[in-house]
């Protein structure tokens, strides 16, 4: 083993005493200080001799500052492992740590301890029996410091002149303390004797008196002691005492006898524990940032560094996020006994982790191998610096980057193929870290995250006929079970009083008869009672829910007649209406139908967890919202008259209806579709985390849940789907924000800005900032794979070798955030938005109020809306830079609508020669044009990143 190298053992117990010198951690902060200030007590014993005690009289005490379980007693106990190789172990005799709590309510003084450690000392004992003359001198001296401290015992009790010898022998205490001390040093043929005192602060009934014997008696150049506690406690103590004496006859004037105690707590402290000598334990966090403490085996064999283990352990348990908004997950690890225990329970599984995780060099690599394991850190690491020369140009272009990590990707050898789920017991690992955080009080949050793995777990091994339960049906998003007094230990700083603040107006009283009483391990955002829609689709909501009470469902999966042709798309307009509309009723004559986001969550999570049966569809859709009012207000009493129930229990009438309804159809096309992607982009390797899936479920309510209305005047039916839209792309962007980070070699910049168009979401800023540099473009995902044959040209050459390697980045780094590029549910809402937003263009000039002169511009009006400029505006140099901001395929787009609808009109002469010359300019350049941003976020506005272009099929994002 490297003597530069040092162990911590897997199978420590609670014992201090460490078997071997290359297991004491903390060298640096307490060990050498510590030596140091032994050798320098140990010269000034030299210059003491024939000197009396008055000319002596030092504080030299040295004090080892802090909290329970950092490691002070083993300091202690292990310096003479230290010392052992040192030459000034000759020099001193290290006495056991003496233990103040061992006084009995009987004992007056801690000194009587500390002279009794020394003749009890193992090392006194055997000198004296070698030596008889020098025992002799030292029980003279024992004798008079016994006197001595009769005297002091019985003074009270004396009178006259036995009081004033009392009073004369306690006067000469000291000096027969350091003559006790010089005789035992002399015996032992020593210079100094070090006195190591644990937990001062301990017994806190005799703090002070004790403080007061290292002050009194223990100032002698012979005695080095080494005072351990929390310093902090230290202070608590001696002011008390210092107030309680100066209130004990008045309590005039308390607050400025608090003061005066306070200001001579610090001056007592500053005198007995001398700042030049104080040292400070290292938070046990420091451990694992250092690179060469190691853990071992039985033998004190390196089995991985620390900081590897606790790097697995943290993307173990919070997956891989970038440590934005609160999600990196702490480690409820509070000191060095806390992080042995810890070991002690997963002996067992740590020696059994994959070698690249053993060996990583370094934490970042740890996280990188356990989250691409197929990806060799050399292409990642090329990559990171190749994009950020890139980020640093003018011209942001980052199609190198991609290229040369496909490149390496595919070329250089990897070794990280030992990382699977059979070389990784989950299942074990779970369980372990489950049983060790159960107890610890601020392992609350790392505790639900285990609890959720496992009921994941179980949940991904239900066999076929089990019922279906929510993947959300555990304590992590049900924040009413901490509540349960089986969390009440854990610290819980949150509440939800703010629920009945703002939706006390909206739910009644009955819903919060309990919240207030209810406090949280997390915070939680605000339960979504949803938004009420207005207008027709609201009246025809309530009429075929009016017609049949068991097909209300199934009617609202028809109402989208006239908006295609096609049955499918009608079938998938209506599947998305069923999963946002929801029907509350508070009383017989007051319901109403809600939007809800819920559903749509709760779709996309679990697809990602695991395979979805047609079951579990049917369940999401026929049961409440995730963490909508109704769903959080199952537990309590159904009341007809303040309850908000449902009038019929839907999911069973649903289920027992034998025919095949339009909504099936759906559903049963979903679930295949569902099932091919999981296969097709190996989903199941993704093993979200919990707590990735909780700060992500927590930013999408913040930012897409309503409880608001939507009024008359707007299209009801858009609304509708595009609130759909809005809750997978916020889900998407969310992930993004989370995923996006060094990690996978990206700066840590994305945007917060608010999302309120699902359309065109490629175009802003959430895909741009938070999405496009971890998962391909539309453009990309077409151009994948394409054959291109010799008489291609270059340019298309590079467009294709472009658009593989942006797709073999997402698919290498296995984010959540590129699987959802892929997923079966945004394909179903991009179709129907698209229809949605296509028939409002066509109505557009018939719907026009202004007349025929509104009419005759609505050519104008439709390509300027499109390219975000001025009605107003007609110049082509003005509408060129617009469109240059946009996609080819936008661009492609705008046009082909503008020569169907308005072929023969100036506008779209103009635009299909701004398109022709853009089309060149690109050929021309390789795809290369300059990025364009707002001002806010060029400016880097909420965090967002300052980059910004508009055209998938370029890597200029």
């Amino acid at each position: 083993m490297s003597q530069n190298k040092l162990y911590i053992p897997l199978n420590a117990g609670e014992s201090a005493v460490l078997p071997e010198a290359n297991t004491l951690l903390p060298r640096k902060e307490v060990y050498e200080p510590l030596a140091k200030l032994i050798i320098e007590a140990v010269e000034k014993v030299d210059a003491a001799h024939g000197r009396s005690l008055n000319e002596l009289r030092e504080h030299s005490a040295i004090s080892i500052d802090g909290a329970r379980g950092t490691g002070k007693t083993a300091v202690l106990v292990n310096l003479k492992s230290y010392l052992k190789e040192q030459d000034v172990l000759k020099n001193v005799h290290i006495l056991e740590p003496v233990d103040p709590t061992l006084l009995e309510d009987c004992d007056s003084l801690f000194l009587h301890i500390i002279v009794a450690a020394v003749l009890h000392d193992k090392d006194v004992k055997e000198a004296q029996r070698k030596d008889p003359n020098k025992v002799r001198c030292l029980n003279l001296a024992l004798e008079k410091l016994a006197q001595s401290l009769e005297a002091v015992e019985t003074q009270k009790e004396r009178h006259g002149m036995d009081k004033v010898r009392a009073m004369y022998s306690n006067e000469n205490l000291a000096d027969c303390v350091q003559d006790f001390f010089r005789e035992v040093l002399s015996l032992l043929e020593k210079k100094l004797l070090i006195l190591p005192i644990d937990d001062v602060d301990t017994s806190l009934n005799r703090a002070f008196e004790n403080l007061e014997i290292v002050r009194r008696y223990l100032a002698t150049p012979y005695v080095l002691p080494i005072v351990c506690g929390d310093r902090e406690l230290y202070n608590d103590v001696t002011w008390r005492d210092f107030h309680g004496r100066l209130t004990n006859d008045s309590k005039h004037l308390s607050e400025a006898a608090y003061e005066r105690a306070v200001e001579l707590a610090s001056e007592y402290q500053r005198k007995i524990l001398p700042f030049p000598r104080r040292l400070t334990m290292p938070p046990v966090s420091n451990y694992w940032q250092q690179s060469n403490i190691y853990l071992g085996d039985n033998e004190i064999n390196e089995v991985m560094p620390l900081r590897n283990f606790i790097a697995w352990l943290e993307i173990f348990l919070s997956g891989p996020v970038n440590g934005l908004g609160d999600s990196q997950l702490s480690l409820p690890i509070p000191s060095m006994r806390a992080l042995t225990q810890l070991l002690n329970q997963c002996q067992g599984l740590i020696p059994t982790l994959p070698n690249i995780i053993k060996m990583g060099v370094s934490a970042l690599a740890v996280k990188r191998a356990w989250q691409m394991p197929n990806v060799p850190l050399k292409a990642i690491e090329e990559f990171e610096k190749e994009y950020l020369k890139r980020h640093k140009d003018e011209k942001r272009e980052y199609g190198s980057a991609y290229a040369q990590f496909a490149e390496l990707a595919k070329t250089s050898p990897t070794s990280n193929s030992d990382i699977s789920e059979e070389n990784v017991d989950h299942v074990a690992w779970v369980s372990s870290l489950e049983k060790h955080f159960k107890y610890e009080s601020t392992g609350g949050a790392a505790y639900l995250v285990l609890l959720a793995k496992r009921h994941w777990q179980q949940w991904q091994n239900a066999a076929v006929g089990q019922p279906s339960c929510s993947v959300f049906d555990t304590p992590l998003f049900q924040p009413r079970m901490h509540g349960n007094v089986s969390y009440q230990h854990f610290e819980r700083n949150h509440n939800l009083s703010d629920w009945q603040d703002l939706l006390s107006k909206k739910l009644p009283n009955v819903w919060f008869r309990d919240l207030l009483g209810v406090k949280t391990i997390l915070q939680y955002p605000l339960a979504e009672v949803g938004c009420n829609i207005n207008g027709d689709l609201q009246k025809q909501l309530t009429n075929s829910r009016k017609v049949d009470n068991k097909d209300w469902l199934v009617a609202l999966g028809k109402i989208p007649e006239g908006l295609s042709s096609s049955e499918q798309l009608s079938r998938n307009a209506g599947l998305l209406l069923n999963l946002l509309a929801e029907y509350y009723f508070y009383t017989p004559t007051s319901r109403t139908f809600v939007l809800n986001i819920g559903r749509i969550f709760e779709l996309i999570i679990t697809s990602l967890l695991g395979q979805v049966r047609l079951v579990d569809l049917q369940r999401i859709l026929y049961s409440a919202p995730f963490f909508s009012a109704k769903s959080q207000a199952q537990d309590i009493a159904n009341s007809g008259q303040n309850g908000i129930n449902e009038e019929d229990d839907i999911f069973e009438e649903g289920l027992e209806d034998n025919t095949v309804t339009p909504i099936d159809k759906a559903l049963s096309q979903l679930v295949v579709a569902i099932s091919n992607w999981r296969k097709e982009h190996a989903i199941e390797l993704l093993n979200p985390s919990p707590w990735l899936i909780y700060k992500v479920f927590e930013k999408v309510y913040s930012m897409v849940s309503d409880n608001g209305n939507h009024g008359n005047g707007e299209s009801d039916l858009a609304v509708v789907l595009n609130k759909a839209g809005l809750v997978f792309y916020a889900t998407w962007s969310a992930f993004g924000s989370f995923e996006k980070g060094r990690l996978f070699g990206l700066p840590e910049l994305v945007t917060s800005d608010a999302l309120r168009k699902a359309t065109n979401f490629e175009q802003q800023n959430h895909f741009k900032m938070n999405i496009g540099h971890l998962a391909p473009y539309d453009g990309h995902i077409r151009s994948r794979g394409k054959s291109k044959g010799s008489n291609e040209s270059d340019i298309d050459k590079e467009k294709a070798n472009l658009a593989n390697s942006r797709c073999e980045f997402g698919d290498k780094t296995r984010t959540i955030t590129n699987a959802l590029a892929y997923h079966p549910l945004r394909t179903l809402i991009d179709e129907v938005m698209g229809l949605i937003d296509a028939q409002n263009k066509e109505k557009q000039p018939e719907d026009n109020s202004k007349g025929k002169a509104e009419n005759k511009n609505a050519d104008w009006h439709y390509m300027l809306e499109e390219l975000e400029l001025s009605k107003r505006t007609r110049a082509k140099k003005t509408i060129k830079e617009a469109a240059e901001t946009k996609s080819k395929d936008k661009r492609d787009q705008i046009l082909k609508y503008m020569q169907q609808s308005y072929s023969d009109h100036d506008s779209t002469a103009m635009f299909t020669e701004i398109c022709t010359e853009l089309d060149k300019i690109e050929s021309s350049k390789l795809l290369n044009h300059e990025s364009t941003v707002d001002s806010g976020v060029a400016n880097g506005v909420g965090g967002a990143e300052q980059q910004s272009s508009t055209d998938p099929k370029q890597d200029n994002e």
